[in-house]
């Protein structure tokens, strides 16, 4: 195959990334440990490794598609979520269609304005020319042709959403991977939307849900099968962008603010709204944005002691509310569970959690904390909330977040039972289930906790792409061979 493409040493190398939208790692584990992802374990996990990673806040699709493709954080890139409001757009003196545009969602119409929303750059598909997708909501840098059946997403994608045919959609996604063996790609990105999908309708353990990680098992079978006719078998990514749970309290925090006499500005009919004073803007559905005076053009953000005093402790009060967090008066974060309070801050690397009163993101100290990136995202894994201080200060440097962010408990989320269809499922939170996600390759594994946002870099090296040197943005993940060398030198522990 490699003398056919035209390829030698690291340019002949080709890597198939493969998407399992919303799978969970304990059910992955599950049914492997059942026997029921032969295919997975032989050809991904036997030669390679599977670990359980941390994906980004907030953990929903679309948004957590980014670290994948651009190795950065959603909040890096100033896409703070699925649904964002752009403040000036937003005020009382710009048309109706600038005020729509401002409440941006990517659940509708505008999905494919994330391509343009997002302030990164260079994609994978643009490092690597020769990439083709298949049903992804995220393009940029794809060539003509390159990203396969989109018109099929769009069709079976609307559908499925209403009628829960998400097989009938993944049976699509099938077919192109499959067809797409025989073509001299060398970067393969391949979406399965089912679980996801499926879940949001039932819940994360349902027959329906296990058969769908079943029929994506058989379709990587048989996509291996066509490719060793060829050659050599390319390197395998495997990863879930999300996690998910039951969904037993819909505490939607638009109508909450409505009855407490708080016009609010919201999604899907409510964009247009006069005299707001509020704007909801949900992810998940288990995170919620707000955003204070939403008319009034202000561009910068509000921080603590700008943010109303009384309406803040109401919503602390909720039962579905986690975790708050908004930007405090200086260059820190300030982080809110009920009565408890902690900041947040960064400098050279290293992050600092000082806790005011108890201890919010349950870091099991009293006095304040200070260690580098890796050993917080180490010393985090053991909480309920997985990566919590990287995942909030990313999400902060993001202009476009909101004033005031809140993360849902386990069993509740921040939309009612009136959005069609009803999510009894979901996620979007800080919360493990949400947060930690299946990660697998074909490659060994670092011995170190993993971030989605690692894989990009990951995939370069095994493509022999290097980053540009140029490139004034940085990435936020780091490579495999990075990482390997960081456990040795005793940096990661």
């Amino acid at each position: 195959m490699r003398a056919a493409l035209g390829l030698s040493g690291a340019a002949s190398r080709r890597v198939v990334f493969v998407l399992i939208d919303g799978a969970r790692a304990d059910v992955l584990r599950d049914l492997l440990d059942r026997g029921d992802l032969p295919h997975l374990a032989r050809w991904v996990i036997e030669p390679g490794g599977l670990t359980v990673g941390t994906s980004v806040f907030p953990s929903t699709t679309g948004v957590a598609y980014i670290p994948f493709l651009f190795g950065r954080y959603p909040g890096t890139t100033n896409v703070p979520g699925i649904r964002w409001l752009d403040r000036a757009g937003a005020a009382e003196r710009t048309g109706w269609r600038a005020q729509w545009q401002a409440a941006r969602s990517y659940c509708g119409v505008q999905a494919g304005l994330i391509n343009h929303d997002i302030h990164a750059g260079p994609s994978i598909f643009e490092l690597v020319q020769e990439s083709v997708a298949v049903c992804t909501p995220v393009t940029r840098g794809l060539g003509a042709g390159a990203h396969r059946i989109p018109v099929q997403r769009a069709v079976f994608g609307a559908a499925a959403h209403f009628l829960g045919t998400y097989p009938a959609l993944d049976r699509a996604v099938s077919r192109a991977w499959l067809a797409a063996a025989d073509e001299p790609w060398r970067f393969l990105f391949v979406v399965f939307p089912g679980p996801d999908g499926i879940t949001h309708l039932k819940d994360p353990r349902h027959p329906a849900v296990l058969a769908s990680y079943r029929a994506i098992d058989d379709a990587l079978g048989a996509f291996a099968a066509r490719v060793t006719q060829r050659g050599e078998l390319p390197v395998f990514f495997v990863a879930s962008d999300h996690g998910a749970s039951v969904m037993r309290e819909h505490c939607d925090v638009a109508e909450l603010l409505e009855r407490w006499g708080v016009p609010t500005l919201r999604h899907p009919t409510h964009v247009w709204r006069r005299g707001a004073r509020v704007a909801t803007m949900v992810s998940g559905n288990a995170s919620v944005q707000l955003y204070f005076e939403p008319r009034s053009g202000r561009p910068e953000p509000r921080t603590e002691s700008e943010i109303p005093v009384d309406l803040l402790d109401r919503l602390l009060g909720l039962r579905a509310v986690r975790l708050a967090a908004c930007r405090d008066d200086r260059d820190g974060i300030v982080v809110r569970q009920g009565a408890d309070r902690a900041r947040l801050s960064e400098r050279a690397g290293v992050i600092r959690y000082e806790p005011l009163r108890g201890d919010p993101l349950r870091l099991r100290t009293t006095g304040a904390l200070e260690l580098d990136d890796r050993e917080m995202l180490l010393r985090s894994r053991a909480s309920d909330l997985p990566d919590a201080p990287r995942q909030l200060l990313q999400l902060f440097r993001a202009p476009r977040a909101g004033d005031l962010v809140l993360a849902a408990g386990l069993g509740a989320d921040f939309r009612g039972p009136w959005e069609i269809p009803e999510h009894k499922a979901g996620h979007g939170s800080l919360i493990a289930d949400h947060m930690e996600v299946p990660i697998a390759a074909s490659v060994p594994l670092p011995a170190t906790p993993l971030r989605t946002v690692d894989l990009m870099p990951a995939m370069l090296e095994q493509l022999g792409v290097p980053f540009p040197p140029t490139e004034p943005r940085r990435l936020d993940g780091v490579g495999f061979a990075a990482l390997r060398s960081a456990v040795t030198e005793g940096a990661v522990r």
